[in-house]
């Protein structure tokens, strides 16, 4: 599993530094990661099997692509999640997406605070949930000036939420001994 799994990583830092330069996942690098998990998981002794690998692929399509319909992220984030679950598998993808959720978040409310709008996006929301309590439903999307409108690099987020959940498997298998047992 160490050379998959080193594989995925420094697939994931490559995606990870092309999204924040061009904001883009390219897509034979999303396909190179998803061939080589499912054929590694299908090929290997050591490998998951191809149904846990196809699980993983399904259910990392799956649960980021209301992101995507959504608009809240690209295609390339989606495609990179249903790769890391054809080499990762069912349960550790769910985790991954829960983390990478989470991280998202805490990167957009930064991004947000850093550019000045939080009393802005505030604000907006104070509307929207006014209208929930109140019968009259409305949401005034962010104009274009406010950093809530702007994209986000997401791969980042996807590679520290993948190394989380990969850390304690790198220290089963005696790798990071010294930062393991701190």
């Amino acid at each position: 599993m160490l050379i998959i799994y080193s594989i995925l990583i420094i697939g994931l830092l490559i995606a990870s530094v092309y999204d924040a330069v061009t904001h883009r996942i390219p897509n034979w690098l999303s396909l190179l990661i998803l061939v080589s998990g499912v054929g590694w998981n299908y090929f290997f002794t050591d490998g998951l099997g191809l149904k846990e690998s196809s699980a993983g692929l399904a259910a990392g399509l799956l649960l980021m692509l209301p992101g995507y319909i959504f608009g809240s992220m690209g295609a390339g984030d989606t495609k990179l999640m249903a790769a890391i679950g054809s080499v990762v598998g069912f349960s550790k993808v769910l985790h991954v997406v829960f983390y990478g959720y989470m991280v998202m978040l805490v990167m957009a409310v930064v991004f947000i605070i850093v550019k000045g709008d939080l009393i802005k996006l505030l604000l907006r929301y104070k509307m929207l949930f006014y209208g929930l309590f109140s019968g009259v439903m409305s949401y005034q999307k962010p104009d274009s000036t406010e950093a809530a409108s702007r994209r986000m690099p997401l791969a980042p987020a996807i590679t520290l939420a993948t190394c989380y959940v990969l850390y304690p498997t790198f220290c089963k298998l005696g790798l990071m001994v010294n930062v393991c047992h701190f």
